[in-house]
């Protein structure tokens, strides 16, 4: 009896809502709402009176989806860029821990000027990155700083 129970409460939690503004031959039409949202309608954008009054602002680069194909590409090359730096810095402090002995130091130099670069990047491209970019940057940057650490640690404790 429970079974029947549980399965009438699963299927009234599942409702689906259309929030489009529009039809598909693009007449405005009012969207459908969940019930308890009725009493509390706010309209979804501005009227085209408004739309038309209002300046427009720039989109937020930190929230926004690159629009154009032309902005997706220069993401998606940024990412590939900040990876490859990434990669190159690893690949630099691996060698670290392969090759012991007096190439140490160059090799910590190179994940060094690496990291250097990302931070670089980082800095100057503050509030122009979305999220994910941001995000991305950031924690590479920290772990990349923190094996560092790590590495010239133990390479101090061989000499």
């Amino acid at each position: 009896m429970t079974d029947t129970k549980d399965s009438e409460k699963k299927r009234e939690e599942i409702r689906v809502v259309d929030r489009r503004t529009f039809t598909p031959e693009g007449e405005k039409r009012v969207p459908d709402l969940p019930p308890e949202d009725h009493s509390s309608h706010a309209p979804l954008g501005p009227s085209p009176r408004e739309a038309a009054v209002r300046p427009r602002k720039a989109p937020d680069a930190t929230t926004s989806a690159p629009a154009s194909r032309e902005e997706q590409f220069a993401a998606a090359q940024f990412k590939n860029l900040i990876l490859n730096l990434a990669h190159t810095a690893a690949a630099s402090l691996r060698d670290v821990a392969n090759h012991p002995g007096e190439q140490i130091g160059l090799y910590l130099e190179s994940a060094r000027q690496m990291i250097d670069i990302l931070a670089s990047l980082r800095h100057k491209t503050r509030g122009n990155l979305n999220a994910e970019e941001a995000g991305l940057l950031d924690e590479l940057l920290a772990d990349l700083q923190m094996e560092c650490v790590n590495v010239e640690a133990k390479a101090a404790k061989k000499s």
